[in-house]
């Protein structure tokens, strides 16, 4: 028998005034209960129980230790329920990580949901860069996190493929006709992110490969901004689609096509270890993979 288990004889003995009782309900013999008690008193040197006629009461000692005790198993019993609650995704929390556009056209939709099926997970968000996302995760302070990929060295639970375009106000209606070739393009007014972003380096590497050289009229850090700025007739910008598409459809932007596609993109939902998560950031990541993977 445990040092706990001496403490679950006392604890009961003094709630039920009887260490017979104690032992009914620790499902033990009375004799076995007794030499818990006998075995807690050596341990400490003192007297903590006196027998009366009917039944057991608590010495000084007794009472200071029972306290002690009480307050103890009262934690225990907390923490019990506690994860109980978590196996039932009653409560828990998760620590996400996105980058302001990613978290508002992705994300968002999907959190609205998430909550409504699970109103007691707390969701602690960070936003930044993919690469300072990453690094937050390898750090441990962040579960999961849905950036931009490639993201070689990490666990990646689903990846969905997005497809830049290149978009203007109504002011650039002659181009949008036809295709255009890219050297025509990169003459353009063009609104771009700013340079140590993925979207950037993306299409600079794009260019680059073709001899082209990217010289934007107007650097942002903001993918709202930048569409904004479009939609004002600023230049040309080059967006994710699924960001523009309300403004597509109202026709309050036009799609510049090139006459050479541009490759597509990649996002995903990047998180750590499974046996590392806890339950509500597994059933978090879990469900914000299936989100993206069956997103049209």
């Amino acid at each position: 028998m445990s040092a706990m288990d001496h403490y679950k004889v006392f604890y009961r003995a003094v709630v039920c005034g009887s260490i017979t009782k104690a032992a009914e309900q620790l499902y033990m013999t009375q004799p076995s209960a007794s030499y818990a008690i006998r075995q807690l008193e050596e341990q400490l040197g003192v007297k903590l129980l006196v027998r009366k006629s009917k039944g057991v009461d608590t010495t000084e000692e007794g009472r200071v230790l029972f306290r002690f005790v009480e307050q103890a198993f009262g934690l225990l019993q907390a923490g019990e329920r506690k994860i109980g609650e978590m196996k039932s995704y009653l409560s828990g929390i998760v620590r996400l990580g996105a980058s302001d556009s990613l978290c508002k056209y992705y994300v968002l939709p999907f959190l609205e949901a998430f909550r409504a099926r699970h109103p007691g997970i707390k969701i602690c968000l960070t936003h930044g860069k993919s690469e300072h996302l990453l690094g937050r995760l390898s750090e441990g302070a962040i579960d999961c996190c849905m950036v931009h990929l490639p993201a070689e060295g990490y666990r990646v639970t689903v990846q969905k493929k997005i497809r830049d375009i290149f978009v203007a106000g109504p002011a650039f209606a002659a181009l949008a006709p036809r295709p255009i070739e890219l050297e025509e393009l990169v003459r353009q007014p063009l609104i771009m992110l700013s340079a140590d972003s993925r979207t950037r380096t993306f299409l600079r590497s794009c260019l680059e490969t073709r001899g082209l050289k990217l010289e934007p009229d107007i650097e942002l850090g903001s993918v709202d901004l930048s569409i904004e700025f479009a939609v004002k007739n600023m230049g040309i910008s080059f967006v994710t689609r699924d960001y523009v598409q309300k403004e597509l459809e109202s026709g309050a932007l036009l799609e510049i096509r090139t006459s050479e596609p541009l490759p597509e993109r990649s996002i995903g939902v990047v998180a750590a270890d499974e046996s590392s998560l806890s339950l509500a950031a597994s059933l978090f990541a879990r469900e914000l993979s299936d989100y993206l993977l069956q997103r049209v």
